[in-house]
């Protein structure tokens, strides 16, 4: 009876250390899995940090978007194709193919681009599901605030 009683506590803690540790794996590794595909670019947000103003967010024109983004990777893309081998395919349309590494940081909400081995980019994800993504990028070009620009997957 006493091998009973000592026994199955071990047991016990033993499984639910060994199912923490299967499902932590697999919530870490969803956002990449989440990622994989082709995304299309559907908007490009500025949104304010100086809550004064009478609206907190500004849809961008293309002459402020290639303003903002001239020394970023991302300037030369409309669609963004993340694939398995941590590679990112950035197409214009008339455009030649720009590809790139990727890879998720921290918990999955920061995407870092290199490109050249030399140039890094962080962007901040903060929506991601089978559909959507939305990744915010801190610019202080204009004026104080966050650049918001949303995806919708294609593929």
């Amino acid at each position: 009876m006493r091998k009973y009683n000592i026994l199955f506590p071990a047991i016990l803690v033993f499984s639910t250390v060994l199912l923490s540790f299967f499902s932590l794996s697999k919530i870490a590794s969803r956002p990449e899995k989440l990622l994989i595909g082709k995304w299309k670019e559907v908007e490009w947000m500025y949104e304010k940090s100086d809550k004064n103003q009478a609206s907190n967010k500004i849809e961008l024109s293309d002459e402020i978007k290639n303003s903002i983004s001239k020394d970023l990777v991302i300037h030369c893309s409309e669609t963004w194709e993340f694939k398995n081998n941590a590679v990112l395919v950035l197409t214009k349309k008339g455009e030649k193919k720009h590809a790139i590494k990727w890879k998720l940081k921290g918990r999955g909400h920061i995407l870092k681009l290199r490109h050249n081995d030399s140039i890094k980019e962080y962007y901040q994800i903060k929506e991601l599901t089978k559909d959507r993504l939305v990744i915010h990028f801190e610019n202080d070009i204009h004026t104080r605030g966050i650049v918001r620009i949303e995806f919708k997957k294609i593929k």
